[in-house]
Parts: C-alpha cells; structure tokens; sequence
C-alpha cells in the first residue's frame, strides 16, 4: 500500500541525486569566476537598498537584564485588485545590545580560516584580518553610540597594548610571545586608540545600561585571548601635550585612523573582508561560540611599487546611511542566520522530501571533490546567491558557516520574512504569487491553501510557517476554510506578499521607510542555475540512506500540518495522513478518530 506521507525510494533518490547535482553544477560554474569574492565584497557599498536602518530617535527597551532592544513593523499587503483583503503588519524586535563581549581567540589551527581562504589570511602577503577586525569592531560600536538612545560613545579603560617605536621594531621577530602591528606615521591619539583596540582585555568600552542598572556593552565589543599577545610600532608625532584624560576617538575619526592604517600597508580589500567579518560578530554571540583567527602574520611592510596618492582613501566610501543598513542587519543576528541559511531551500522542494534534497546537498558538499581547492565551498555558496556573498565570506572567517551546516542538515532554520523582503531574498514557500483558481476547481494544493490562510491572517494564523518548504498534496475546496475557499475564487488580480514598508517606534511617533515600487514578492534568486538535476553529473551515492528515518522530512511535516490543521482539525480526507507516524503524535483537543467517507486528494503526485 502506498505511504500517504512518504515518497517511494525512487523519488527519494532522484531527490538526492537533484540536490547532489545542483551543488556540484555550482561548484563548476564558481570554479571559472576567480573574482566572485572581490566582486561580493564591492556589494557591500550598495547591498540592500531596502533594509531599513536606525533612526537616531529610537523608542528602546531597556527592561531586560541581559539586553536592550528596539522595535518596527513590517507592513505587507495581501492583494493587487477588487479584493477586501487589508494590509498587516509584523512586529521586528531587533536586540541592540550585549552582556558580554566576543570573545576572540587568536590561533595557530591549521584548518582555520588560513587554509580556507588563503588569499586573506597570508601565503606571501600579510595577514591583517584579525587587526581590521578589531578596528572595524570599535568603528560599529562608535557609530552605534550616535544612533542608540541611551548608549555612552567608547571610552578608554587602563588596559593598553604596549607601544614600541618603529624603529626597533619591524614585524615578526624573535620574540615568540608578540604580534608587532606597524601603523606607520600617527599622531599620539591614533596611537593610543591602536593601543586601546589591539589590548587583549580590550582597552575601550562602549555601554548602555539597561533600567536595573546592568551595564551591557555594544554588540561588536571584543576581548582577545592568545598565547601572543599585540605589539603597537609607531613612529609617533606629538602633537599637543598630553592630556589628565585621553579623548578616545569618535567614529569619523576612527575611521580615518583605518583608512591610514589601509594606506599604509595597501590592505583595501582585506579591510572590506573584516568589516564582513565584524558584521557576524553578532552571530557568535547568538550562537554562544567564539571566534577563532589565525595567529597574525605581519611581515615589515614592502616599499609602495610606485608613488603614492597624497590623499587616503576613506576606509569606508559607502555612504553612512549603507554602513547604517550593515549595521543594523548585523544587530539583527536571528535575521542574519536565515538569510545564509536561506540559500539551501529549493523552491518546488516539498516537506515531506526535503530530507532527500538535504542529503545530496551535503552529499556533494561535504566531498573532496567540493573541498578542492579549500577555498570552494565558499565559492559555491556565493554563486548560488551572490546577493548575500558578503556574509557569507564573514561566516567563513568567523566559523559562523560550521553551525550553519549543522541546522541546515536537519532542516532546522526559521524564516524571516521581514529580512527577505529587506534583501529581495526568495526564502519560503510563503512568499510565492497564488494563481488564480477556476471558478469549477475542486481542490487546491495544500501550498496555496496555506499562503491563503497566511494572508487571511486569521488569528490562529498571523505567524509564518516556521520552515520554508511547502507542504505536499492537494486539499478538497470544500475542506478547506472559508477565508480559503473565499479568496481562492474572488476577483483579485493576484494573492501574494508585497513589502509595503517598515515603521520603527521611535520617540516622536513613528517612521518609516517604504520599499521601492516594485517590492512585489521575490520569485527568483540570482545565480539560480536551473534545472541542475538533469545534467550529466555522475552522482556519488555513499550519502544517500533511503532506509533510515527521514528525520529531517518528518521534522518538517509535523510543523507545517501543524501550522495548517492545528486549529480547524484534518478533514476526513487526511485520515492516513493524521494516522500516519509522522504525524500521529501531535496533541491537539480537536483530532480524536476521524471517521466517514473520504473525499478529497492527499498526495497529489508526490511519489514519483
């Protein structure tokens, strides 16, 4: 007898072989574009014109002990033509602050980000991420005091890294116990804010403190733990006596103090990979880990191959408002986790097989073929949605990528679709257009009935489906709810998510920032590179285990049947589907022994 949830063992593997060949389809085409990093790196100057940034007039919570947060609201509207169906809104919590800083553990791990990404972390070049990072960190947190209400600008504390003159010291020498950083030329204050940042107990701070007096600090604050420790060389220029009390740098000049730095060693576009870096900061924390760095290598730094433009060019050349967009995403770390993760779900993917999708994914991406060189993974990752490039060069350099791809192999992310529709990013099955229905059609397919049940907003149906894929099958109409069987046949032009625009609770009432005309559901991503599965890629089938529990898929399709049925009950029709040992454990008043005739479609075509 069929399984009513289950698919054959032939549509299972042709799932797996699916998943295992679109990766590798990616993985060849990453291998010919030997600029993808560079280029995802010059999007960070215009990424995401339409995420919202913070305003300076914030309303912010500082209820909680171990955090402050802020507020918006997402507005969508539902429907284009002669349909009822109102706009709503979603409430954004995005956390503005920490308890504790990141801690950054400085390694001599080989299997760090040096062997992965050997172009930025040193073969002939030196290796100056981890002291961007640190310099980006105070830049963040310097900004953030301008825009957080409440938030004190960084101050410096006692802790300083030694200072050494640069004419006794130049780069790696003798001493095994300390990482020289060459800043060159700087004045007195450049030269203390390079001690501040580069002190293993971190030399600066930068709180808020919340209404039980807890003082928490900005998100990108960092403490250094290394058997090394930071050197500062610097032929320093005195420039006014010195003061009781250093004035610590203020974000402009912070800035410029990077810019120099960048000059100085000709290290542009590794500081764009640390502020990519930096932005995952965030990310750590929420994942309760650390970052792990390689150990520094900083050779003295080679004479310029020709002259030298007189002006710096800036460390950031974006505009403050995209820096504001960055950093704003980059607070809300939940936000960032799904959109990585996001470039794992296939749209036509449904619940009930997306286990299979998963193990040839992995299948592939876990194989040396994937892995060589050390460096493609994250090639592959980037072509399959370029937009989102840049984080995930940061998820690499911060280790972010590891407990991603342990999420993702049990299908275990959350949509957000508030981030999605900020990055134009394709990352649930709820996002897709409904067509229109015959006005004689009988059923409809479970998707549908969900996206309508969704823009229905009912009360039991105001938060989206946890997971992005779409549940299998079809539904009679006469099953379905009212608001389905209403709007299934009305006279809208379409049903579907529009971003209408973003409001934040601020103290002088609201403000917003709408999306741009077109802001209609994303349909696509870029660098999708289609029908992938029918190509003539040989398949390694040791990953593939169509005997053992799909956990995965069974993941899955509890929540979504739980999210459709949860409050009105399975219809007769779902009678297999309700007894079926996926699903048979759900507890819910309303689903005792379903009886009478059954009526409706279950499957639809899901088994192959």
């Amino acid at each position: 007898m069929e399984d009513p949830i289950r698919p054959s063992k032939q549509a299972f593997k042709a799932m797996y072989e699916r998943g295992y060949r679109t990766w590798a389809t990616l993985s060849e085409m990453a291998a010919g574009e030997i600029h993808l990093v560079r280029d995802c790196l010059s999007h960070l100057q215009s990424a995401f014109p339409n995420h919202p940034y913070f305003p300076r007039n914030l309303i912010v919570d500082k209820s909680f002990s171990n955090t402050v947060t802020v507020r918006g609201r997402t507005t969508w509207i539902t429907t284009q033509g002669s349909c009822d169906l109102p706009p709503f809104r979603d409430e954004v919590i995005i956390p503005v602050a920490s308890s504790h800083p990141m801690t950054v553990v400085l390694t001599s791990n080989p299997r760090h980000p040096a062997k992965i990404l050997p172009d930025y972390f040193g073969r002939e070049e030196s290796n100056h991420i981890p002291v961007l990072i640190l310099a980006w960190a105070y830049i963040l947190s310097a900004r953030w005091a301008e825009l957080i209400p409440g938030a004190s600008s960084p101050e410096y504390n006692s802790n300083q890294a030694p200072l050494g003159d640069s004419t006794e010291l130049e780069g790696p020498g003798d001493d095994p116990t300390s990482m020289v950083v060459d800043v060159g030329d700087v004045d007195d204050d450049a030269a203390r804010w390079w001690t501040a940042i580069l002190d293993a107990e971190g030399g600066w701070n930068a709180l808020i403190s919340s209404d039980k007096g807890d003082l928490l600090c900005s998100p990108w604050s960092t403490r250094i733990k290394s058997e090394q420790s930071f050197v500062v060389s610097a032929n320093v220029k005195l420039t006014h006596p010195r003061a009781a009390k250093d004035l610590p740098a203020s974000f402009t000049t912070a800035c410029r103090y990077l810019s120099e730095y960048c000059h100085y060693h000709s290290i542009a576009e590794q500081s764009q990979a640390a502020l990519a870096a930096t932005l995952l900061i965030p990310v750590a924390k929420f994942d309760n880990r650390q970052i792990e760095l390689p150990i520094p290598q900083l050779f003295p730094r080679k004479p310029p191959r020709m002259q030298e433009p007189t002006q710096t060019p800036p460390a950031w050349d974006g505009g403050l408002h995209q820096l504001d967009r960055l950093l704003t995403l980059s607070c809300n770390a939940r936000a960032t986790k799904a959109l990585l993760n996001s470039v794992f779900f296939e749209p036509d993917v449904a619940c009930n097989i997306c286990g299979a999708w998963l193990q040839g994914t992995f299948a592939f991406l876990d194989s040396a073929r994937a892995a060589n060189p050390p460096s493609a993974p994250l090639h592959t990752l980037i072509k399959r949605n370029p937009n989102l490039g840049f984080l995930w060069l940061g998820a690499f350099i911060t280790g972010a990528q590891a407990c991603c791809f342990r999420e993702v192999r049990q299908a275990w992310w959350k949509v957000d679709l508030s981030a999605a529709a900020w990055t134009g990013t394709h990352a649930s099955f709820i996002q897709e257009l409904v067509p229109n229905v015959l006005p004689d059609a009988c059923e409809i397919s479970r998707a549908d009935e969900c996206r309508l049940m969704y823009l229905s907003h009912d009360v039991n149906n105001t938060n989206t489906p946890l997971f992005p894929f779409a549940p299998f099958g079809s539904t009679a109409m006469e099953d379905t709810t009212l608001d389905v069987r209403r709007h299934a046949r009305c006279g809208a032009t379409t049903h579907g998510l529009e971003y209408a625009g973003f409001t934040w609770d601020c103290l002088d009432g609201e403000q917003g920032r709408r999306s741009a005309p077109d802001g209609m559901v994303i349909l696509g991503r870029s660098g999708d590179t289609g029908p992938s599965w029918e190509s003539a890629i040989d398949v390694d089938y040791a990953g593939l285990e169509v005997e053992e529990d799909d956990e995965a898929s069974e993941m899955v399709t509890r929540n979504i049947f739980t999210w459709l049925r949860g409050e009105e009950g399975f219809p007769v029709a779902e009678r297999a589907i309700r007894e079926h040992e996926w699903i048979d454990n759900l507890d819910s008043d309303d689903d005792g022994p379903i009886e009478g005739e059954v009526r409706s479609s279950v499957g639809g075509d899901l088994h192959g």
